[in-house]
C-alpha cells in the first residue's frame, strides 16, 4: 500500500513537473526575440499581482505611473482623472478636466498631466495637486483618422510620444506602417514626421501569418475586413525607465513589441487572449516593474502588475 502510494504521489509530481515544462516551453514559442544579447525582461504570462477594478474603471483606456503607491488613470468616455491606490485597491481621487470624450493616454510629467484624445487633441492639466485644475486643451495635426491611442514620456528628449492605431500619414509611402510622433513640450510642437515606425511586413513575416487573410484574428476582434490589415494597431505606449526601450501594446492583434530607443525592432509578444482581454494602458514603475490595463469586455477590468527580471 505504502509502495503503491509513493509510487502515485511520483507519477503525480511527474506529471505537474513535465506539464510545467511544456507550458514553459510554449509560452518561450509566444515570445520572439530578434536581437542575440536581448532577453525579454518580463514573465508576461504570469502575473506578480492582478488588480480588480470597479465598474466606474471599466472601460480603462490609459495608465500612468504616479507614486509607489497610486497610479493614474482614464477611460474613454469621461474628461476625468482617476488615482488608484494599489494597496487600498480603490479608487481615492478624482479631478475632472473637461467634458466627455473618447481619452486614450495619460502621462505624469513633474506636477503636470497630460492626457491623450483620440483625435490627436492634447491636454495639459496644470496645478493637478491642487484643487483649482486648469486644463489646457492644444491640437496637433493628427485627427480622428489617425486615431491616436498611446502617449508616452521621454526624458531624455522632453517630449511625449503619441503612437497611432489608425493611418500613419497622407503619406502612401507609410502604407503598411504603424506610427509614432513625437511632441515637444518646450515648443507645444508635434513632428511632422514619425519619430518611429512599426514595420507590419516585418511583424507578419516574424510570425509567419496573414493578416488579411487570417479569419480568426477578425472574428475574435469583431474587426470589419474593410478595415484591411489587422496585424498590430497601437493602443497604448510606454518608455522603460531604465532601459529606453520602448514598449507598444497593440489590442487589435494581441501582440506586445519592443523598440530599442533608435526605432529597431527587439522583440515580438503574443499576448494570451484569456489574460490580456483588452490591453489598452501600460506604465513603468522607476525600478522597472511594469503595469498592463485590461478593458471589461465582458467582464471586469483590471491591471496586471509583473516584476521586471534584471
Amino acid at each position: 500500500m505504502i509502495k503503491y502510494l509513493f509510487f502515485s504521489l511520483s507519477l503525480i509530481a511527474l506529471l505537474t513537473f513535465n506539464t510545467s515544462c511544456a507550458q514553459k516551453s510554449e509560452e518561450l514559442k509566444m515570445i520572439y526575440e530578434l536581437e542575440e544579447d536581448y532577453k525579454f525582461p518580463y514573465s508576461i504570462y504570469e502575473a506578480d499581482k492582478k488588480f480588480e477594478l470597479k465598474e466606474e474603471l471599466r472601460e480603462i483606456s490609459g495608465l500612468a505611473y504616479y507614486n509607489d503607491h497610486s497610479l493614474l488613470c482614464v477611460n474613454d468616455e469621461k474628461g476625468i482623472i482617476y488615482k488608484y491606490h494599489l494597496d487600498k485597491k480603490e479608487i481615492t481621487k478624482k479631478y475632472a478636466f473637461d467634458k466627455s470624450g473618447d481619452y486614450e493616454g495619460i502621462e505624469l510629467v513633474g506636477d503636470k498631466v497630460f492626457v491623450l484624445r483620440s483625435d490627436g487633441a492634447i491636454f495639459k492639466v496644470n496645478h493637478f495637486r491642487k484643487k483649482n485644475i486648469v486644463s489646457v486643451k492644444n491640437k496637433t495635426a493628427l485627427d480622428a483618422g489617425n486615431d491616436t491611442e498611446g502617449l508616452a514620456y521621454d526624458s531624455q528628449n522632453n517630449s511625449l510620444l503619441v503612437a497611432c492605431k489608425g493611418s500613419p500619414s497622407d503619406d502612401r509611402k507609410l502604407k503598411g506602417k504603424r506610427a509614432i510622433y513625437e511632441y515637444k513640450l518646450n515648443k507645444n510642437k508635434l513632428s511632422h514626421k514619425p519619430k518611429y515606425l512599426i514595420d507590419q511586413e516585418e511583424i507578419r513575416k516574424t510570425l509567419e501569418f496573414n493578416a488579411y487573410t487570417k479569419f480568426s484574428v477578425r472574428l475574435l476582434e469583431n474587426i470589419n475586413p474593410s478595415e484591411g490589415d489587422v496585424t498590430f494597431q497601437p493602443s497604448a505606449i510606454a518608455m522603460h525607465p531604465i532601459t529606453g526601450n520602448l514598449y507598444v501594446i497593440g489590442s487589435v492583434g494581441k501582440l506586445l513589441v519592443v523598440l530599442n530607443p533608435t526605432g529597431k525592432l527587439l522583440a515580438i509578444v503574443k499576448l494570451k487572449r484569456k489574460l490580456f482581454r483588452q490591453p489598452e494602458g501600460i506604465c513603468f514603475a522607476p525600478d522597472g516593474r511594469m503595469f498592463i490595463s485590461n478593458e471589461g469586455k465582458g467582464s471586469r477590468a483590471n491591471i496586471y502588475e509583473f516584476n521586471y527580471l534584471k
